[in-house]
């Protein structure tokens, strides 16, 4: 009887391993032509029943089927599912003819994309989905970020949305890098990414009780794909060129579930990212992540940071300060050159520990470190004109520097079992010292009427500044109705600051103490704010009304001169935020607040700082703090139909009793003595749009318009008398971009700036400069393996009075060639600024003084790199 069993056991055996296995293979499109990952692929027939999902590139491969005939189908959200027999003919392997999944009836146009729509827009959120801004394989995030409405990314890789600067990336919630952006979005591969969300984050009090008040911080979070959340994926380069340029990376990012480390190191003096930045810079910069949740309770990020910054910049700077006194105007120009060498090494960490304790109560504690040294000598000139007057002013500085601080925010929150009920409560400590010492030396030539004197300054100033700073706070929330809430919270703040400052004058070799110039002081404010908010929550409207009464205690002790100062305000602050949907594509809020700004100490001081003599700085103790009205608005539509966006922004803000300047001029010279004085009718509006619209569905083509505005109204005295500078620069942008998949990628710009200051005394002259820019940048690829990148840029300036070369021309190229088993490896070749024309040119408007600069940018330079890149996701 065993025998029997034994014989029917091997006989199925060996009838099992000599059966005919088959295998099929083929890729899921929509109609377009494009991939769609994740597509569903089933295969049913007597005996089998397999299913699979699509890869990146929607292709699939099914073995070890059974039977030659079966019943395939392939199915993907907002698709109709597809469903055909087939039968296996020839050989054991079929390749299955392109599958081409058409939108669901039901589902929007933007469906074709990626069967979601490729924007949402919430009240506090802009989501792009990256699958419908595909790049090319091996690209990080920061070229999803280039295609996306709105968003620019310059060539040191710092990220701005809708004009405002991202300040932190965050990866599925959590801190990414600390506030290095740059090195962020360069450390993601792009096909793991599968949402891209720029957040308006008001903190984390905010996302709980939905009271958000003051201005909101910029933050990019990126969500990852779930089948991608296994994995690693390292790159190494290596580049050298001529000039001693060189230019060398490691990253490398490992990731399992929620458990993430990422490491990222470079060693360049090329710049690093691309050329951008003022000077020429040398870094060696490191940078570690780590992130996990230990449980669904317990999650930790943590992150360091180092930098070591070696640049050197060259600038010329022409001002022109605007003056009116005793009946008549006065141009005072100053037409300065300086060379800067700096040497500054940071170190940063910090991290987010958060606790859900259990359903009802969380807690988060996120500590912070930096510390930071450098040393650094600048020698400059210039020529101060004003009527027939002439000082000329040589210096040569030299300075070191060290600093560090350690912050602690703690937040707790108390859910109660009454639904909207809650209790949060939250303690800072922030701590910094920093000190400092420096050697300037000055000499003024003065002449006047063919007279000529000359006066030498040498001095040495050592300054230490401790700061402490405590703020504790709880808040309470309550719901009335059904949909409305009223939260009551009051918050205590007190920074206190101990400043000690001694200057020593050096004549043949000695040092002297000047007491003149030697201070130390201590000065507290201490702040106590009662608050209460209501708030409606609608299915389309939601507004908050608030109210906050804050007094206010500014006192100080001048140790030098045994001077004491004490200040106290009383504000009642309203605070208003507006929200309104009008469909799930579209959306607009409106906020208001008010603040109070404080003048800071040595504004307050009445003791003369002489160490510049063409501009002694004397404090004001009568100065009243700055009271600040502020309101925002943000309209933000995406057509799914027609892929369209649009996102706009408006603020407005009033400053009442705005701290500004006065300037007297001291006769016979060309010196001015400044103070501080308060004063009304400062004001500024600013606004910005962005509209993109794809002209096919595939977005193979889109075209983009953007442009931005703003009315500064700066206001300044001289000589007691008032002078109204009105400033208005505005800059409108045309783009086209072009995505032919494996063919090219490219982007066309052109814009027009223009900025344009007007005096209340029309016997001044408008100052107005115009800036024409065009430019192309984009890849080319061939034979899939080969890609050429370019990067060309025009502008054409008038109106600035400084600078030599006035219209640089800006042109890099590239080739990179990808070889060894799945394009591991590239070899590289780039030209940088092959017209040595780089050179950065601004002009900066306030008070009465417009500043007209030039600074050096790295220059010509070519390079010959090697990439070798592994991964594995999945």
């Amino acid at each position: 009887m065993k025998s029997a069993w034994l014989l029917i056991l091997f006989a199925g055996f060996f009838v099992n391993s000599y059966a005919q296995n088959y295998s099929i293979k083929g890729t899921v499109l929509d109609t377009a032509g494009l991939p769609l990952p994740g597509a569903v692929v089933r295969i049913k027939s007597k005996t089998d029943s397999i299913g699979v999902s699509a890869n990146n590139d929607g292709t699939f491969t099914i073995g070890k089927i059974k039977s030659k005939q079966f019943t395939l189908s392939a199915a993907f959200i907002g698709f109709d599912t597809f469903s055909k027999q087939y039968q296996i003919e020839k050989g054991n392997s079929l390749t299955i003819e392109n599958i081409k999944l058409k939108p669901s009836s039901n589902t929007l146009d933007a469906v074709v994309i990626s069967g979601v729509p490729p924007v949402k827009v919430t009240e506090d959120t802009v989501s792009f989905n990256a699958k419908a801004f595909p790049v090319r394989d091996g690209d990080a995030v920061d070229e999803v970020l280039k295609k996306l409405p709105g968003v620019k990314v310059d060539k040191d890789g710092n990220v701005t949305s809708q004009g405002s600067p991202i300040t932190k990336i965050r990866v599925n919630g959590k801190d990414f890098f600390g506030t290095d952006v740059a090195t962020a979005i360069k450390n993601l591969p792009a096909d793991i990414i599968k949402n891209l969300q720029f957040i308006d984050d008001y903190g984390d009090q905010a996302k709980l009780t939905g009271i958000k008040t003051g201005e909101p911080e910029k933050i990019l979070n990126l969500t990852i794909q779930e089948d991608k959340k296994k994995g690693y994926f390292a790159r190494a380069s290596a580049g050298v060129g001529n000039a001693d340029r060189y230019n060398t990376s490691l990253r490398g990012n490992s990731m399992k579930g929620e458990r993430q480390l990422s490491f990222d190191a470079t060693s360049a003096n090329a710049n690093m990212r691309g050329g951008g930045g003022d000077g020429v810079t040398t870094r060696n910069a490191v940078g570690l992540n780590f992130k996990n949740e230990f449980s669904p309770k317990f999650s930790l990020d943590a992150g360091y940071n180092f930098n070591n910054d070696r640049n050197n910049t060259i600038s010329s700077t022409y001002t022109q300060n605007i003056l009116q006194g005793d009946g008549q105007n006065i141009n005072r120009l100053e037409d300065a050159q300086n060379n800067n060498k700096s040497d500054n090494y940071s170190h940063w960490m910090g991290g987010n520990l958060e606790y859900k304790i259990d359903t009802m109560n969380y807690l988060k504690i996120s500590p912070n470190f930096n510390y930071n040294t450098g040393i650094g000598n600048s020698t400059g000139g210039s020529l101060v004109t004003q009527d027939t007057l002439f000082t000329r002013r040589e210096s040569t500085n030299a300075n070191s520097s060290n600093s560090f601080s350690a912050k602690t925010n703690v937040f707790y929150n108390h859910k109660f079992a009454k639904k909207g009920r809650n209790l949060s409560s939250w303690g800072n400590i922030n701590y910094s010292n920093s000190g400092s010492d420096r050697n300037a030396y000055n000499q003024y030539i003065n002449i006047l009427d063919s007279k000529t004197d000359s006066l030498i300054q040498n001095q040495l100033n050592n300054q230490d500044n401790n700061n402490l700073g405590l703020n504790v706070g709880v808040s309470y929330m309550e719901p009335l109705w059904h949909k409305t809430f009223i939260e009551v919270n009051y918050n205590w703040n007190r920074t206190s600051t101990n400043n000690a400052k001694e200057t020593y004058d050096v004549t043949a070799g000695n040092q002297v103490f000047n007491p003149q110039l030697s201070n130390i002081y201590d000065y507290q404010f201490v702040t106590n704010k009662v608050g209460m908010n209501y708030r409606y929550i609608g299915e389309k409207l939601n507004y908050t009304l608030g109210l906050n009464a804050q007094p206010a205690v500014l006192t100080g002790q001048n140790l030098s001169r045994d001077i004491k100062t004490e200040n106290r305000t009383f504000n009642l602050i309203p605070s208003g935020r507006f929200s309104y949907k009008f469909s799930n594509q579209q959306s607009i809020d409106v906020n208001y607040w008010g603040r109070n700004n404080q003048p800071g100490f040595l504004q307050l001081q009445p003791i003369s700082d002489n160490s510049n003599l063409q501009n002694v700085i004397t404090g004001n103790p009568d100065l009243k703090p700055e009271f600040v009205h502020s309101v925002n608005a943000h309209y933000k539509q995406a057509d799914w139909n027609a892929g369209k966006v649009i996102l706009a922004n408006f603020r407005y803000e009033r400053t009442d009793n705005k701290i500004v300047t006065t300037k007297a001029r001291v006769p016979g010279t060309v010196n001015q003595l400044t103070s501080y004085t308060n004063t009304d009718g400062y004001y500024t509006i600013q606004g910005d749009y962005n509209i993109s619209k794809p002209l096919s569905a595939e977005r193979k083509f889109t075209i983009g318009y953007s442009g931005s505005g703003q009315l500064n109204n700066n206001i300044s005295f001289t000589d007691d008398s008032r002078i109204e500078a009105q400033n208005i620069s505005w800059r409108q942008e045309l783009e086209f971009r072009v995505d032919l998949k494996d063919i090219t990628n490219f982007e066309l710009q052109t814009a027009y700036s223009q900025n344009l200051t007007s005096y209340s005394n029309t016997s001044f002259s408008n100052r107005q400069s115009n800036r024409f820019e065009y430019g192309i940048e984009g890849r080319n690829y061939f034979f899939k393996a080969l890609t050429l990148g370019y990067d060309f840029s025009k502008q054409i300036n008038t109106g600035f009075d400084n600078g030599s070369v006035r219209n640089p021309t800006l042109l890099r190229l590239s080739m990179e060639y990808k070889f060894m088993k799945n394009d591991m490896a590239a070899i590289r070749v780039e030209g940088f600024d092959l017209f040595d024309q780089n050179s950065g040119i601004s002009r900066d408007v306030f008070d009465n003084v417009i500043v007209d600069k030039q600074v050096n940018r790295l220059g010509r330079y070519f390079m010959l790199s090697l990439i070798y890149r592994v991964r594995k996701f999945g």
